[in-house]
């Protein structure tokens, strides 16, 4: 039974409250990881922290399910799931998170609920807080330790937010061509949309 409706969080520690104990250890410290760097990217390009660091916080809130959880929740929700998500469940877990979020009063803001729900894609519409959650998203310190190849998208982030989202999709870009991945068409489009508006 989900929690009871609440006042939605105007901050990103009382959404942190909100979620995290439903969430192990190590995704808690993740996602504290992605607000604290989402912050310092929004401030970097002027940004609007607070409402980076909102959608950073919820971005994760289902990420620690599997696939047949995120399958069958999508389908009682009356999700549309596409043949990508069917092949890789995992890129369920923006939007369902976002669903679950709006859900239990939260949030109500559908910018940010939208700026979780297209974390993994990215998406054309997003505003200067979305792409500072995403690219935070991607490169916390945890991540570029395991993945070095993401410096690349460090060093573009100090270009322009933008500049590093395209960074980062072009990798994927070539590690889904390598590796014969499903590449999810929201992705291709975002690309798409920032190759011909070029940062």
């Amino acid at each position: 039974m989900p929690p009871a409706p609440v006042p939605p969080a105007d901050d990103h520690v009382t959404l942190r409250a909100l979620m995290a104990p439903e969430l192990p250890d190590g995704l808690v410290a993740h996602i504290d990881r992605v607000v604290t760097l989402a912050q310092a990217l929004a401030r970097r390009h002027g940004a609007d922290e607070a409402r980076a660091m909102l959608a950073a916080q919820g971005h994760d809130l289902v990420r620690h399910w599997g696939d047949e959880r995120w399958l069958a929740e999508a389908e009682a929700r009356g999700l549309e799931v596409i043949d990508a998500e069917r092949a890789e469940p995992v890129l369920l877990h923006g939007p369902l998170g976002a669903v679950l979020i709006e859900e239990r009063g939260w949030l109500a803001d559908r910018a940010l609920l939208d700026a979780i729900r297209y974390h993994t894609t990215g998406h054309p519409a997003y505003a200067p807080e979305a792409w500072a959650m995403f690219v935070a998203d991607k490169v916390e310190p945890h991540k570029v330790a395991r993945r070095p190849d993401l410096e690349v998208v460090v060093a573009a982030a100090e270009r322009s937010l933008e500049a590093a989202a395209l960074a980062y999709l072009e990798l994927m870009e070539e590690q889904g061509r390598r590796s014969g991945w499903a590449v999810h068409p929201l992705q291709v489009e975002t690309l798409a949309f920032l190759r011909a508006h070029r940062p």
